[in-house]
C-alpha cells in the first residue's frame, strides 16, 4: 500500500472476530468499495486491556496470527497498531489526527455501538463525528443471536461449558486452537493412538477440559492444507504416569506421519466427554477407541470441513 491510498477503517481488539465484528467488517467493506477506499481493520496488539489491566486479562479467543488470517480471508487489509501506555494516554483527537489521518490517510471510520478509545475513553462515534467533520463516520447497532447480544464474553461462556456448537453460532465458524506440534509424553505411541501435542500461544483461551471431535488442518506444502477428522483431548492426562501438566493432544484419524515442529490448527466441532481417570491403561485404550468411532461417525455441523 502506498502513502496515497485512502482508507476506511475500523479499529479495536476484535477478539474472536465474532458475528458482531463481521457485521462491522462487511458494512465497512461495502461502503469502501463504493467510494474507492481500502477497507482496513486496525487491531490493537497486545489487547488494550493487557496494558490497562495486566497481561492475560482476558485470555484471547484469537491470537494475532489467527485474527490476521481470518480478516484477510474476508478481503480486508489488516494492520497492527502497537498498544502501549503512551498510546493509551493520547487524547482521542490527537490520536485520530496523528495516527489515522496523517499516518494512514484515513478518511472514513466505522464504529461498533459501544466502541471508545483515547485518554479517559472519550473517543467515540459522537465525539469524533463532531471533532472531525472531514471524516465520514458510521456506527453499527448491536448484533443479536436469538435475542442474545453477540460478544466475546458470550463466546467464552459457551466454551467454558464445552459448548463449542453454541460458540460456533456466535463466531460463524468453529473455535480454533493453533500453534506448533511439540514433543509430549509419547504415551499414545505405546498403545496405538499416537497424538500430536499442540503448543498454543501464551494467554490463548482454552475451552472446558475434555475430549472433542475436531478437524485437524496441516499445510500441504503447496500453499493449501490437508484436513483430517480428529479427536482432541484438553487436560492433564490423569490416567498416565509422569507429570500432569495441561496439554492439548490431537489424534488424527487415518494419519501416520512425523509432524513435530509443524504448524497445526484444530477446529473444535463437538464435546464428547469430560476428562477422567481410568482404572487401567486397557480401559483408557478402550475409551479412546470409542471416541475415535464417535469422531468417524460424526455428521454434525460444517461437513464441508472434512476431506
Amino acid at each position: 500500500m502506498t502513502a496515497m491510498v485512502k482508507r476506511a477503517v475500523t479499529m479495536g481488539n476484535f477478539d474472536g472476530c465474532h458475528l458482531g465484528h463481521q457485521a462491522l467488517f462487511r458494512t465497512m467493506k461495502a461502503v469502501a468499495e463504493v467510494n474507492g477506499l481500502v477497507p482496513t481493520v486496525i487491531s490493537f496488539e497486545p489487547h488494550s486491556n493487557y496494558v490497562l489491566r495486566g497481561p492475560g486479562d482476558p485470555l484471547l479467543l484469537t491470537t494475532t496470527a489467527e485474527k490476521k488470517e481470518f480478516i484477510e480471508s474476508l478481503g480486508l487489509e489488516f494492520l497492527v497498531m502497537p498498544f502501549t501506555p503512551e498510546v493509551a494516554k493520547l487524547p482521542f483527537d490527537v490520536f485520530v489526527r496523528q495516527e489515522l489521518i496523517e499516518k494512514r490517510n484515513v478518511c472514513s471510520m466505522f464504529f461498533g455501538h459501544d466502541h471508545c478509545f483515547g485518554a479517559g475513553g472519550k473517543g467515540n462515534y459522537e465525539t469524533i463525528t463532531a471533532a472531525f467533520p472531514e471524516l465520514s463516520t458510521q456506527m453499527l447497532s448491536i448484533v443479536l443471536h436469538k435475542g442474545e447480544r453477540v460478544s466475546s464474553s458470550a463466546v467464552r461462556n459457551a466454551l467454558l461449558n464445552g459448548d463449542v456448537a453454541r460458540a460456533q453460532t456466535y463466531l460463524g465458524r468453529p473455535y480454533r486452537l493453533s500453534g506448533k506440534v511439540v514433543v509430549g509424553k509419547r504415551m499414545g505411541h505405546t498403545f496405538g493412538f499416537p497424538t500430536a501435542n499442540l503448543q498454543v500461544e501464551e494467554f490463548k483461551f482454552l475451552p472446558r477440559m475434555g475430549v472433542y471431535v475436531a478437524s485437524a488442518r496441516l499445510p500441504d506444502g503447496k500453499g493449501g492444507e490437508r484436513i483430517f477428522r480428529s479427536i482432541v483431548n484438553i487436560g492433564t492426562q490423569p490416567s498416565t504416569g509422569g507429570n500432569h501438566q495441561l496439554a492439548i493432544e490431537a489424534y488424527l484419524l487415518d494419519f501416520d506421519e512425523d509432524i513435530y515442529g509443524s504448524p497445526l490448527a484444530l477446529d473444535l466441532f463437538a464435546f464428547l466427554r469430560s476428562e477422567q481417570k481410568f482404572p487401567s491403561i486397557e480401559d483408557l485404550v478402550r475409551q479412546i477407541g470409542m471416541d475415535v468411532d464417535a469422531a468417524r461417525n460424526y455428521n454434525g455441523n460444517l461437513l464441508d470441513h472434512w476431506e
